[in-house]
């Protein structure tokens, strides 16, 4: 009956109607079901242009579907990214066009991963169970990644398509971009981030294509008031007993210490880069899961793009304590990479002191939001941040690397954030 099925979607449409009303309704069904999947797996006609440099594409076209886009999507940051060469990530662009109007702009990423990408504790709680050697041979993968692994957000894919066709085109980029890694190595796993829940069901034609959706976890994100201007007014906005905390817990401590927060110059942050990669390294080391490492190159990187990129640094002295990346994209101003010294951390508030600072940023910048990112949840509620969850397309083939999949999510999976008010109400 498979067969029969497959074979009326190539019949002549009258001896296909004939066919499918002989059929009893749940077989009809099954039918307009395999229909609507191979229509689905069908190219969509889109001319593509594929690179594994940026500057190998038209920056004309590029430009003209990102535009709108957003800072991880221009070519200044891409461009940035590329330049800073993390270690076990490769680049591979795409540009879609409907005759010749480009339509569709794609960054992906190629990451070379495997267990050592897991602290040792975590590692064995994925790998129990599993024969080591099948699993270093064969989960030692190439990934291939629709967006970046250094930011949040749905920040691989701009497009001037309606979503069902968008999402087709999408889907036929990255099979095509797959199919001919096979010259270097099977990518057979394939992560499409970050949705939020309207994204996620403006994109179910990936569903047709095999994909399933994984739940990411919330990312807390900060409202900031129109009427706040300064951190000042953000904190008299608060109950008095989080406005305390906040004053007492975490800005005092870092003024007794001798300490100051200061925005980091671009020569200052080439002068202190392998400083910071230190200190970034000593925070990554205690993370469950570490797909990415980025060079020493990437900070000065960074900062050579100028205001969209903000350094915030605990100084004592001429000594970085720690430093918070904040990058300020349109409407939101982004928490991205953070590193502090762990022993000054002992006895300095260091992580919430770089935090506050990334609301400073946003509040000078105008910012509507502040993203705070995945980890810490209770900490960043009662700061008023409150969890948005989000969601990745997922589509995977060989049945090991489903095991170490369903490990990693389970790793990364937070409790749900904690139901935190610290801001007044009204009379209430």
């Amino acid at each position: 009956m498979r067969t029969d099925l497959g074979r009326s979607a190539r019949m002549p449409n009258a001896e296909r109607l004939r066919f499918e009303t002989m059929l009893p309704p749940p077989l009809r069904g099954a039918l307009a079901g395999l229909e609507q999947r191979q229509a689905a797996r069908a190219p969509t006609g889109l001319r593509f242009a594929f690179a594994d440099t940026l500057a190998a594409l038209s920056a004309t076209a590029w430009d003209e579907v990102t535009a709108r886009s957003g800072l991880m999507l221009s070519r200044a940051y891409l461009a940035a990214l590329e330049s800073a060469a993390t270690p076990n990530v490769e680049h591979r662009y795409a540009l879609g066009f409907d005759g010749a109007r480009p339509v569709l702009a794609m960054a992906m990423q190629l990451l070379d991963v495997g267990v050592d990408r897991l602290r040792p504790a975590a590692a064995k709680g994925v790998i129990e169970g599993l024969d080591t050697a099948a699993l270093e041979q064969s989960v030692r993968q190439r990934v291939l990644v629709c967006g970046n692994l250094l930011s949040s957000g749905l920040d691989g894919v701009a497009t001037s398509l309606e979503p069902g066709l968008a999402y087709r085109a999408v889907g036929e980029v990255l099979y095509r971009v797959r199919r001919a890694e096979k010259l270097r190595g099977h990518a057979n796993l394939v992560v499409v981030k970050d949705f939020t829940d309207a994204q996620r069901r403006a994109s179910r034609a990936l569903e047709a294509l095999s994909y399933r959706a994984l739940d990411g976890g919330p990312t807390m994100v900060l409202p900031l008031e129109p009427t706040w201007k300064t951190h000042d007014d953000y904190l008299a906005s608060m109950v008095s007993k989080y406005r305390s905390a906040v004053r007492r817990k975490v800005f005092a401590p870092v003024l007794e210490g001798g300490c100051r927060v200061v925005r980091l110059s671009v020569d200052e942050v080439e002068r202190h880069a392998a400083r910071l990669q230190a200190l970034h390294l000593a925070v990554q080391d205690h993370a469950t899961v570490r797909p990415v490492t980025v060079s020493r190159a990437y900070w000065p990187a960074m900062a050579r793009l100028g205001d969209s990129n903000v350094f915030n640094a605990v100084m004592r002295g001429d000594e970085v304590l720690g430093f918070l990346l904040v990058q300020v994209d349109g409407a939101e101003a982004r928490a991205a990479q953070i590193g502090f010294d762990r022993e000054a951390a002992k006895t300095l508030p260091l992580y919430l002191r770089l935090l506050h600072g990334a609301v400073e940023v946003g509040l000078a910048r105008r910012s509507a939001r502040v993203v705070l990112g995945r980890t810490a949840l209770e900490p960043k509620a009662r700061m008023g941040a409150r969890p948005v969850d989000t969601f990745l397309w997922v589509r995977h083939r060989v049945p090991v690397v489903n095991a170490l999949t369903r490990g990693l999510v389970d790793l990364v999976r937070h409790e749900p954030a904690p139901d935190i008010d610290p801001f007044k109400r009204g009379d209430a």
